[in-house]
């Protein structure tokens, strides 16, 4: 660790007991009581500091979108932030830097979501075609998941509904077994049980990439929070097969962990952000040489599908749907 990281740490944790809070580690949830006296304490300094004309405090726990950042980097904070840092370790939210994308400001990846209606994502995909006509640089999606089902807008600026079509809302469906969304908060975060409840009764190789498929939609397209994005990542990397690599950087040039799988000709990568366990990007290319892809026979390492996760988190608002002209 170097120097100004260690005075950033300082910056962000110099309060009274932070060294105790930073040898506690892991603790359980805090009660009502704590979180109340926590969230007393903030309320108290904003006041202290707009009463001795310091920086007004907005205390906003609705979240923002956009928590996946192509550019991040760490700036000098007011004062007043080492006190939400208090509220947030009580709260077992990690303490983030703000990130920025496209001069839009995000707030930190580890937000309570469960004030937002939506989930948020927004793409940038490229997939190899059979024909001539491609885009080369990929084309921009967004789209808002709730429990009623997606609103998508795509690159021609249309947005379009598509309503759930299971009974019960939107449904992730994993080695067969439908998570529906209201079921996210159910789900153990133990590895091993929540692998069981995931798998189920499914054996063999297709139930090993089926779990591999469902935890990418699950980390890509639901509002998991960030103790069951913790446990399925670790599930991930546990799955027979699997190849972990340190530092692997995406298509932007961010860096994150590359989780690795040889599902039959193709070889899927999902490179992950260890620290907030949302996916960067999502690359599958050809296993071997010889893959037919239209009139084309590829080589191994070729590119067949690529999407980059530009921005995900939650939303408070959708667009409405458009109608053609």
């Amino acid at each position: 660790m170097t120097g100004q990281q260690d005075m950033n740490d300082r910056d962000l944790l110099d309060f009274p007991g932070a060294g105790e809070l930073r040898a506690a580690g892991k603790v359980s949830p805090p009660s009502a009581d704590t979180v109340a006296a926590a969230l007393a304490a903030v309320r108290s300094a904003a006041r202290q500091a707009q009463e001795g004309g310091g920086p007004a405090v907005e205390l906003a726990w609705e979240p923002e979108p956009a928590v996946v950042a192509v550019r991040t980097w760490r700036r000098r904070l007011p004062v007043f932030v080492s006190v939400a840092a208090v509220v947030a370790i009580a709260l077992g939210v990690a303490v983030q830097p703000w990130s920025d994308f496209g001069g839009e400001r995000s707030s930190p990846a580890a937000q309570r979501t469960e004030m937002a209606p939506y989930w948020k994502v927004r793409t940038l995909e490229w997939a190899r075609s059979s024909g001539k006509a491609q885009r080369p640089e990929g084309t921009h999606k967004t789209v808002w998941l709730s429990r009623n089902g997606t609103r998508e807008q795509g690159a021609n600026g249309l947005v379009r509904d598509y309503p759930a079509e299971v009974k019960g809302g939107m449904s992730y469906v994993i080695c067969g077994n439908s998570i529906l969304w209201d079921d996210l908060r159910k789900l153990p975060t133990d590895p091993a049980a929540l692998r069981a409840r995931l798998v189920g009764k499914a054996t063999g190789d297709d139930a090993e990439e089926g779990l591999y498929n469902g935890i990418e939609e699950l980390l890509t397209q639901s509002p998991a929070e960030p103790q069951l994005r913790a446990a399925l990542f670790k599930v991930l990397t546990k799955i027979p097969g699997a190849r972990v690599k340190e530092r692997v950087k995406d298509s932007t040039g961010r860096s994150g962990t590359a989780v690795e799988l040889d599902a039959g000709t193709w070889h899927r990568r999902l490179i992950i952000d260890a620290g907030t366990f949302h996916v960067l990007e999502s690359v599958d290319t050809a296993r071997n040489d010889g893959l037919s892809w239209g009139k084309r026979k590829l080589r191994a390492g070729d590119l067949i599908q690529r999407t980059t996760y530009l921005s995900v988190g939650p939303a408070r608002e959708a667009p409405k749907p458009s109608e053609r002209p």
